[in-house]
């Protein structure tokens, strides 16, 4: 079964468990002021999940990590001075 995986599902677990550790340091860390580890976490793992949701694909899901994606990329790329 293992050997049977594509490379988008394996660079998908690799995601998963970037967007994991992102909500791991969220929850149980403490934070690191505007959350910029964390964002470029959820930021990979999310574009790191993204093929493996095109490949078979599934709308929640595809919505999901696109919108994860901004999300994160929002949080990382907003302006300076704002907290």
């Amino acid at each position: 079964m293992i050997a049977a995986l594509a490379w988008q599902d394996w660079l998908g677990f690799a995601g998963a468990a970037l967007m994991l550790l992102a909500l791991f340091l969220h929850l149980f860390a403490p934070g690191d002021g505007r959350g910029r580890t964390r964002a470029v976490l959820g930021l990979l793992g999310a574009s790191a999940l993204l093929p493996a949701a095109l490949a078979r694909f599934n709308p929640a899901l595809f919505f999901l990590l696109v919108a994860w994606i901004l999300l994160n990329a929002y949080r990382l790329f907003r302006a300076p001075g704002r907290p």
